[in-house]
């Protein structure tokens, strides 16, 4: 709709003139956008008729734009020779074939219909009815045909008359002489071309053209309706690249987004609407073998065609995504839920490649009806009926190793940090950052971590580092060229020890060595020892700007959706370009507005809380925790310690075989080698604390565990945390409360609390506030809390 106004708009207007002072004045004002003059012999000047008015005004106009096309109209025929001599076209006025006349005038002389290009002696030679047709034949004409039409303006006129006002006003002016030779001004020409392609798709997805795979980044669509939350992340990334000049800022890494081809929600709808789907998928909640169902179920004829056209244009890899309505709103993440898949796209017979596409998208519009898909709805409190399914295919980031295939980096970035460290702010953000796949991550592999504002700082000690370093990585595996995906989102892909990437030659600069003389890590792998993949060449030696291009995209996503965001990114070093490229795969919101917790300390009412704190880590609010297990204060020793943390094990073991979670209390630190300082607990024996508190007691004040290796841990299993202290004001624990409650299990140090309604536990990540109320009832006491809800 919006490009047919905006052709409406440029369509050529007829401009009308009486008098030959008219005539003047209207040449004068439109004189750049003017397509031809068409004049009668004679009409009034200075008030009365004049009998060559016309001729002078043609003789004028040839002046000023010898190039013009001119048309001279009259019943007077004898006058046809004189017009020619003009350099004007003849049209009798009283010609029954007037309108056909009319029609081809136009159509030579004006640009209306195909551009014909000729030889300097007349002679056609070909005809181009689009732009793609225009560049192709552009090409390959003679030298001797395109400085015909360049030395008259005709490639002007043509675009002129196609509503490219501003390109042909800028192509006009130019001669050949401005050039250095023809190939210079052919270049030229296709350049501009270009530019208008460029201009148009902004804003817009336009459908799939085969000329778009001869530009370096597409993005399009081959089925109409909305593109869903991924999609909108996506357009959101082209929007950034388009309008933020990356290489002024991060020179020596080119910043850029796979090519990408968009399937609307409109075929989803169609899917289930022609196959009777519709009712069974989304009420039947019993369905049995629906994958299997769906996968036998055909696409629309012009999605398949569609689908067909696009694999014998691409023959990399393909990322089959969902996209969902809801997917990566600001509301409810819904991120996760539904399916992935990844295709070799590599078999011979171009109709196994067909069907693989085609079933990995209808084993993506299988997920939305999935068992984990409909617990998540009814979770969030979300109408299964109102999610659409978009899919989104990509060419999936990476170089071809042997039988494998993966990007050499893969990882999460966010703009805002829940668990900082050192002297890193919430503000400087996070980056988490995997060799190989991003599968790796989904799966809850160890990845490592840094700050992109701060990339040279250490996360934690070498122990640390060592033990928490990527051991394995995924891979596209190219030798089972026919996956079978009705096993799922891992059917393509393997998963590999680190050190069968060695023999890649960026290898090193990911990996440092352990070098046992030293006691440290060395930069790259010239020597043996345990390896780690901590990008130490890239990030401490700043080899590329990886840190910096991370850094800038999420100030930049922050700053243009308005609150912090999250990027999906890939680093690769493709095999034709010198330096590595970062493909941002998908941008998203960071912070949900149902994670929004906002905490005024000073206005809660301290009878309806159990703990406040105004050291805190995490974000949110979690409703689930029934259970409390807790450090009697009144029976704690600093020297029974390592008795304690057996019997908080024992606790722990009864969690793990009721399977339930818990909030965990206790003095000092949590996780100390130093049994003086805290529980000498390991992260084994607390496996089910999903938070933890650390208070101060009278008399044994110790620092909190922020920076120690169990604390890093910490950070990395997402779990919340909470420090009492005991010389502040806002702090508060409500011990009495506790103790008055009855323990179901009880020993010596230690106690195990169930209670009937859950804690109601929120914490602003952005403050670092935290407040756990006794119930969900006492919450709602006083309205010092405020969420996005």
């Amino acid at each position: 709709e919006t490009n047919k106004l905006m052709s409406i708009r440029a369509r050529p207007k007829v401009l009308l003139a009486n008098t030959y002072e008219d005539a003047l004045e209207v040449f004068e004002s439109y004189k750049p956008y003017l397509l031809t003059v068409i004049t009668d012999i004679r009409f009034r000047r200075n008030g009365e008729f004049d009998d060559n008015a016309g001729f002078d005004f043609l003789k004028f106009v040839k002046q000023e734009l010898p190039d013009l096309p001119m048309l001279m109209q009259s019943s007077e025929t004898n006058v046809r020779e004189k017009a020619y001599a003009f350099g004007a076209s003849f049209i009798d006025k009283n010609s029954e074939s007037l309108e056909m006349e009319l029609a081809a005038f136009f159509e030579a002389n004006l640009g209306f219909g195909n551009f014909v290009f000729r030889m300097p002696n007349g002679a056609e030679i070909g005809q181009a009815g689009n732009m793609s047709e225009f560049i192709q034949k552009l090409n390959e004409i003679p030298i001797e045909s395109l400085l015909y039409h360049a030395g008259h303006n005709h490639f002007s006129a043509w675009l002129m008359a196609r509503g490219e006002i501003n390109v042909a006003k800028i192509m006009k002016p130019y001669r050949i002489t401005d050039f250095g030779s023809p190939e210079e001004l052919r270049q030229f020409i296709v350049n501009m071309i270009d530019q208008i392609r460029s201009v148009h798709s902004r804003g817009i997805v336009p459908e799939l053209d085969p000329e778009m795979v001869k530009h370096s980044r597409y993005l399009c669509k081959i089925a109409d309706g909305s593109v869903g939350g991924k999609g909108r992340g996506l357009l959101f990334i082209r929007s950034l690249l388009e309008n933020f000049d990356f290489p002024q800022y991060v020179p020596g890494i080119e910043i850029s987004m796979p090519n990408t081809v968009f399937i609307g929600i409109d075929e989803f709808e169609h899917f289930l609407e022609s196959n009777g789907l519709w009712s069974w998928a989304y009420y039947d909640k019993e369905v049995q073998d629906l994958r299997s169902v769906f996968v036998q179920k055909p696409l629309s004829q012009k999605l398949e065609n569609n689908l067909r056209q696009l694999l014998s244009l691409s023959k990399r890899p393909l990322a089959v995504r969902s996209s969902g309505l809801f997917e990566d709103m600001l509301m409810v993440p819904f991120s996760g839920v539904y399916d992935t898949y990844i295709l070799p796209n590599n078999h011979p017979d171009s109709e196994v490649r067909f069907r693989q596409l085609s079933t990995a998208v209808k084993l993506i519009y299988a997920s939305l009806f999935s068992k984990e898909a409909r617990a998540y709805f009814e979770a969030t409190n979300y109408n299964l009926e109102e999610e659409r399914m978009a899919v989104i295919i990509q060419e999936l980031a990476g170089n071809r190793h042997g039988d494998y295939f993966y990007p050499h980096i893969s990882g999460v970035a966010q703009s805002y940090n829940y668990y900082p460290i050192s002297y890193v702010k919430p503000d400087d953000g996070l980056c988490i950052a995997a060799l190989g796949l991003g599968t790796y991550l989904v799966s809850g592999g160890t990845a490592f971590r840094f700050c992109p504002r701060y990339p040279k700082l250490d996360i934690g000690p070498l122990e640390y580092i060592s033990e928490n370093t990527q051991r394995y990585f995924h891979v596209l595996s190219l030798r089972d060229k026919d996956p079978n995906l009705l096993k799922g989102e891992m059917a393509s892909l393997f998963e590999l020890p680190i050190d069968a990437a060695e023999s890649d030659r960026y290898f090193s600069m990911f990996a440092s060595t352990w070098d046992s003389l030293d006691q440290r890590f060395v930069p790259g792998v010239s020597t043996d020892g345990h390896r780690i993949i901590d990008l130490a060449n890239i990030l401490k030696h700043e080899a590329y700007p990886f840190a910096k291009a991370i850094d800038i995209a999420l100030d930049i996503g922050k700053r243009s959706m308005g609150t912090p965001v999250e990027i999906e990114y890939a680093l690769n070093f493709d095999d034709d370009k010198q330096e590595p490229t970062l493909y941002l795969l998908q941008l998203k919101p960071l912070i949900h507005l149902e994670d929004q917790i906002e905490i005024d300390l000073s206005s809660i009412q301290k009878d309806a809380c159990f703990l406040l704190s105004r050291n805190c880590m995490g974000n949110g609010r979690d409703l689930s925790i029934h259970n409390i297990v807790w450090v009697d204060p009144r029976k704690f020793q600093r020297n029974e310690t390592l008795e304690i943390a057996a019997e908080i094990e024992e606790l722990d073991v009864l969690a793990r075989k009721e399977n339930f979670d818990y909030l965990l209390i206790g003095p000092g630190r949590w996780g100390t080698r130093d049994r003086w300082l805290g529980v000498p607990v390991s992260f084994d024996q607390i496996s089910h604390a999903k938070v933890i508190v650390e208070m101060d007691l009278p008399g044994f004040v110790v620092d909190s565990s922020l920076g120690s290796h169990f604390f890093h841990n910490l950070t990395t299993m997402r779990i919340k945390y909470m420090k009492i202290n005991q010389g502040s004001a806002d702090d508060h624990i409500d011990l009495e409360w506790l103790y008055s409650l009855k323990p179901r299990v009880g020993t010596r140090h230690c106690v195990l609390t169930e209670l009937n309604t859950s804690l109601d536990m929120r914490f602003d990540g952005r403050s670092g506030k935290g407040a756990i109320f006794k119930s969900t009832e006492s919450s709602n006491l006083k309205r010092a809390i405020e969420t996005g809800n």
